[in-house]
């Protein structure tokens, strides 16, 4: 008997539904991005991956907005880190993804997305203690003007969630092309942010509130969640104290995972990318 049209389609939507729930954290990333349009893209450091909006060849954009991916897989315990960094839900590419700008990239921090021999190579304190000392701040600083020459970019805006907005803010802090900084539920003091949830100091690291005078200058918007027991609002005092020009936005309901993705047009718009 010859099955109706309609039976084909509908079982290749289960057998790719079940493909999805097999994938690999860095699998999926790569299928949502290349199906939005955002393409794997080659930054001088090999221990970043980055995808990017399609865009005509040599066209120059002016500006592009870099996306910064979180510190990525939850540690197991509090001081127990994972095994590899590679975020397990996409959130901050989502967001790149809500992004109607022409110039739209995202940038994994150092050590995620890479292969098991490669992930061996690169150095567990990049995801760990050190994951904001300078090392790792320059490397991304590097990859992101990689990605201004691949849009033939004069400037850049700064958009982080969680640790990737205190990655965004150290980011900031040492370039002068800074447009707009974002940062989401983002521990932008934190030693503050340590003492509050009783884990160990960042000792080998940075801290953003140590940088914020040196951002005065730069148009900047920060979103905290109401609910959020990750990143208490309380532990970004000491930054915004020294950043009085920035603008803050609460948002009641949102604690730090709800609901920065799927709100994220509405918020973009609130935000100074929505005005630069």
């Amino acid at each position: 008997m010859r099955l109706p049209s309609w039976v084909i389609p509908a079982s290749a939507v289960l057998f790719c539904a079940a493909c999805a729930l097999v994938q690999s954290p860095t699998e999926r990333a790569r299928t949502i991005a290349e199906a939005a349009g955002l393409m794997p893209v080659e930054v001088p450091d090999k221990r970043l991956r980055a995808f990017a909006k399609r865009t005509a060849p040599g066209v120059s954009t002016g500006r592009v907005t870099v996306y910064i991916e979180s510190d990525g897989a939850p540690w197991r315990v509090p001081d127990e880190p994972p095994v590899d960094p590679t975020p397990l839900r996409p959130l901050v590419l989502r967001m790149a993804i809500s992004d109607p700008s022409p110039a739209v990239a995202y940038l994994g921090r150092p050590c995620q997305y890479l292969g098991k021999e490669e992930l061996l190579q690169c150095d567990p304190a990049l995801w760990m203690g050190g994951r904001f000392r300078d090392e790792a701040v320059a490397a991304m600083s590097l990859a992101v003007d990689g990605l201004k020459r691949i849009y033939g970019a004069a400037e850049v805006n700064l958009v982080g969630y969680s640790g990737g907005g205190a990655m965004a803010a150290l980011i900031a802090a040492r370039r002068g092309d800074v447009s707009c900084l974002v940062t989401v539920a983002a521990p932008l003091d934190t030693r503050a942010w340590t003492d509050a949830i009783g884990v160990s100091p960042l000792s080998p690291s940075l801290n953003p509130a140590d940088d914020a005078d040196r951002l005065r200058r730069v148009p900047q918007t920060h979103f905290r969640g109401v609910r959020d027991k990750v990143v208490p609002a309380a532990t970004t005092r000491r930054f915004l104290d020294r950043a009085p020009g920035a603008t803050v936005i609460d948002k009641q309901g949102f604690d730090h995972r709800c609901c920065w993705d799927d709100e994220w047009k509405d918020l973009w718009r609130l935000s100074c990318l929505g005005n630069v």
